[in-house]
């Protein structure tokens, strides 16, 4: 047992002990928490569900105004458009981020 006026460890000393742990036991790659250590498969699904999320919520919204408006094709379209650029924005974003990162 540690005698009483021995003094404690800093918590981030007990932080880098535990991290090594994790990184040695395999239970987390060094540089996780941040998706570095995410697989190809994995960054491309994530890719692929950026842009279509961005196409089916313009899409939605798009729809869902022309009914509101009964002005049936416009906004669907012009939305669809939109939904399709934010998305492709999102994903070069997130593409030029995962090559900067490496």
């Amino acid at each position: 047992m540690a005698e009483p006026n021995d003094p404690l460890p800093s918590l981030e000393s007990l932080q880098k002990k535990i991290d090594t742990a994790k990184v040695q036991s395999g239970i987390e790659k060094q540089g996780d928490a941040s998706g570095e250590g995410a697989s190809g498969a994995g960054q491309a699904m994530k890719l692929g569900a950026e842009l279509v999320s961005g196409v089916a919520v313009g899409s939605i919204i798009g729809f869902f105004l022309d009914r509101w408006l009964h002005t049936l094709p416009l906004f669907f379209i012009i939305c669809f458009f939109l939904g399709a650029a934010a998305g492709f924005k999102n994903l070069m974003r997130e593409a030029k981020r995962n090559t900067d990162d490496k």
